[in-house]
C-alpha cells in the first residue's frame, strides 16, 4: 500500500441547495474510495496448513498415538491407516515442509505489515468523517424544511460512515493479534519443537533408549499442540 495523499479538511456548507446539502462530504468519500484496499480475510490460512502437514508427518512416526487420536468410526473407516500412510509419504520431506512453513511466515509477516498499514488509514478515515460530520452539525439549526432534512440525514451517513470504520479497524487489529500468536506458535515449532524432536529421535533410534523415546514423543505432543491451537483460529 502506497502513501496516501492528505484527506480533505471539512467545508462547512454555505449554502441551502437542498441537492448540494444531501452531497456533502462527496470530496472525503470520493478520496477515501480511491484509498480503499481489499484485504485476504484469513492469510494465516497457509501457515496453519504447513504446520499440519509437519505434524502429521510426525504423526506416522508413532502409528499408536496416531490411532488414539481418531475416533473409533475413524478407525473403523480406516482412516488412521490413511493418516498413517500420508504421513510416511512426508516424513522423508520435513526439511520441505519446513521450508514451506518459513515462507508462509514471511508471507503472513508482509501481509501483516500491510493490514498495519490499512489499520491505520482506517482509523484516519473514520476520524476525517466524524470531523466533516460535526463540522455540519451546527448548520442544521439554521436550514429549514427540505435542505435541514437533507443536511441532518447526511450527517448521520457520515456518523454511520465513522462508525463502519472503527469496527473495521477493531476487526482488523483482532486478526493483527489472532496472526502475531500465529507466528509466535511457528517460531516455537519451527526454533524449539521441531530441532529437538529429530535430536531425541535420532538419540532414541541410535541408543534405543526409553528416556529418549519418551522424550521425542513428549515433544511430539507439544508440537500436536501448538498445531490444534493454531488450527483452533480457522473455527
Amino acid at each position: 500500500m502506497t502513501d496516501a495523499a492528505p484527506l480533505p479538511t471539512p467545508q462547512r456548507p454555505d449554502t441551502a441547495d437542498v441537492a448540494r446539502l444531501a452531497d456533502y462530504g462527496a470530496p472525503l468519500l470520493q478520496a477515501l474510495a480511491a484509498r480503499d484496499v481489499a484485504l485476504p480475510a484469513t492469510p494465516g490460512d497457509g501457515l496453519v496448513e504447513a504446520l499440519a502437514r509437519i505434524a502429521l508427518a510426525l504423526q506416522a512416526a508413532d502409528p499408536a498415538r496416531l490411532r488414539r487420536q481418531e475416533s473409533w468410526w475413524g478407525r473403523l473407516l480406516g482412516r488412521d491407516v490413511e493418516r498413517e500412510a500420508a504421513g510416511r509419504g512426508l516424513q522423508s520431506q520435513l526439511g520441505v515442509l519446513a521450508l514451506q512453513a518459513r515462507e508462509q511466515a514471511q508471507q503472513l509477516q508482509q501481509h501483516m505489515a500491510v493490514r498495519a498499514t490499512a489499520i491505520s488509514t482506517t482509523g484516519q478515515a473514520a476520524e476525517a468523517l466524524q470531523a466533516w460530520a460535526d463540522a455540519a452539525a451546527a448548520d442544521v439549526p439554521a436550514l429549514q424544511g427540505a435542505g435541514q432534512e437533507a443536511l441532518a440525514a447526511r450527517i448521520d451517513h457520515l456518523q454511520r460512515l465513522a462508525a463502519l470504520r472503527r469496527i473495521e479497524a477493531g476487526h482488523w487489529q483482532l486478526l493483527q493479534q489472532q496472526d502475531e500468536v500465529l507466528l509466535q506458535r511457528f517460531a516455537r515449532i519451527h526454533d524449539v519443537l521441531l530441532p529437538a524432536w529429530r535430536q531425541a529421535a535420532l538419540a532414541a533410534q541410535a541408543a534405543t533408549g526409553a528416556v529418549r523415546a519418551g522424550q521425542a514423543a513428549t515433544l511430539h505432543a507439544q508440537i500436536d499442540d501448538e498445531v490444534a491451537a493454531a488450527q483452533a483460529r480457522l473455527r
